[in-house]
């Protein structure tokens, strides 16, 4: 026994469209138009592209034009449908706009932390280090008065050392003052060559740009390059680091790569481990983009982009 051919769906947003836009043509009027401001908020929730929404509308149309009901103008026909469609996709003009002005938003308070981070930084190396200074003149001052007193003012003399080599440590994690000072390619290296120092793996920096770049550009690509360098010196057990920044036209690009243990790509996204929400977020802040390759044995690459012009 045969079986029946099975058809498929017939799309509601067509039949709906159709009948919304025939109306409009027909009839006009701001109550038949909010039709089409209420197919496209819909379309939207249930995921419909641009695209789609097009197609439909297209389809629509021709269904219209050789209807013998349709107007006989056809330049009317086309402004009404213009018109309608206009309207149609308004929700997705909506979104569009605030997801830009979150956009712009969310880079003023990046900047905005930047900025307190730098003074905090700069705090912490300068004025704690006149502090220091201070505080050493007046031990040695009391060496000499207090000869017996010596070994002692020795020993807080190196637990000042100490704190004095933990506040610039903690000043140069913060806000790197080569970052402001040489610009972003001769921070990378020094947070390269540290990085290397403490966990004894070789990190290469690779670059075909030496120029400037816009500050947001250099403290983002500093600070997702810090984020991802740290996460493979920790987690990926690998031999040999590489760090490549290129340009390609108007963006920046770049890629972290090791020959590490690799990881489960999926399922690190969806814990938002290595950090991977805090990059995303610093470089959609400037219209970047992030894309991760991985699995178990196989290293890591992590790839992303930045625009020059914003």
């Amino acid at each position: 026994m045969g079986m029946s051919a099975i058809r498929p769906k017939p799309d509601l947003l067509d039949s709906d469209y159709r009948e919304a836009l025939a109306a409009y043509v027909a009839y006009g009027g701001e109550a038949l138009l909010a039709r089409g401001y209420e197919l496209g908020r819909k379309a939207l929730a249930d995921g419909r592209s641009i695209p789609e929404l097009v197609g439909v509308h297209s389809r629509a149309l021709r269904t219209l034009a050789s209807d013998d009901r349709a107007p006989r103008d056809p330049g009317l026909l086309i402004d009404s449908a213009e018109t309608f469609l206009a309207e149609t996709l308004s929700p997705f003009e909506m979104t569009h706009r605030g997801y830009r002005d979150s956009l712009i938003a969310w880079r003023h308070i990046n900047e905005m932390l930047e900025q307190e981070i730098r003074r905090i930084a700069h705090a912490l190396h300068d004025d704690s280090g006149q502090l220091l200074v201070s505080v050493h003149l007046q031990l040695a001052a009391l060496a000499r008065e207090i000869p017996a007193a010596a070994p002692k003012i020795q020993e807080c003399q190196q637990v000042l050392d100490q704190a004095e080599q933990q506040l610039r440590h903690l000043s140069h994690e913060l806000r790197p003052m080569v970052l402001d000072d040489l610009g972003w390619l001769a921070a990378i290296e020094f947070l390269a060559a540290a990085v290397s120092g403490r966990t004894r793996i070789p990190v290469d920096v690779r670059s075909s740009i030496t120029q400037r770049l816009p500050a947001p550009v250099e403290t983002a690509l500093y600070r997702v390059v810090q984020e991802a360098l740290t996460n493979a010196a920790r987690h990926s057990k690998a031999a040999h680091i590489v760090i490549e920044i290129d340009q390609e036209l108007d963006s920046l690009r770049c890629l972290i790569s090791d020959d590490g243990v690799g990881f489960e790509v999926e399922s690190c996204v969806r814990r938002g481990g290595l950090g991977l929400r805090g990059m995303r977020e610093r470089l959609g802040a400037l219209g970047g983009t992030l894309h991760i390759v991985s699995a178990p044995g196989q290293g890591a690459q992590i790839r992303f982009n930045l625009p020059l012009g914003r």
